[in-house]
């Protein structure tokens, strides 16, 4: 069900892309020196992070985690017909993600002022979420309405 017109399928892949960079941006975090990950943690907020090889291990898996993310997002992008499943489960992972992100900044009372970071990156899923579901949700619809006329 992927759209039919150029514009909708314009969007779709507008939000893939977005997707691909805001993920795969990730891969920084996967090939970086220790000391420069945490320098540009504490530019994004953190407090200063003490070398621990389990946590060195995780922020690597994590980021190499997202970055593949950010991988199959372009494929999707490039080919969004031979990604079709994963296409559909990207806008609700994104809305799922950005929900999660905003409960944890509050509930962490995270401030823009001490934590800027915060922000982008639940503004980036929530704007994912919606340029990939809307031409997703507006084909359906169209679909569904067409049948309904005939």
């Amino acid at each position: 069900m992927l759209p039919t017109e150029r514009i909708w399928l314009n969007i779709l892949r507008l939000g893939l892309l977005v997707s691909a960079c805001g993920w795969g941006i990730s891969f920084f975090f996967t090939f970086a020196p220790w000391q420069a990950v945490t320098n540009q943690l504490h530019e994004m907020g953190a407090n200063e992070i003490a070398y621990d090889p389990l946590i060195d291990y995780w922020l690597r898996m994590a980021s190499c985690t997202f970055g593949c993310i950010g991988i199959a997002s372009a494929l999707a992008c490039f080919r969004p017909l031979n990604f079709l499943g994963l296409v559909k489960l990207l806008g609700p992972f994104h809305f799922i993600v950005g929900t999660t992100l905003a409960i944890a900044a509050y509930r962490n009372r995270l401030t823009p002022d001490l934590h800027p970071t915060f922000i982008p990156d639940i503004t980036f899923c929530f704007l994912a979420a919606f340029l990939i579901q809307i031409p997703l949700a507006r084909e359906w619809w169209m679909r569904k309405s067409t049948k309904w006329n005939d």
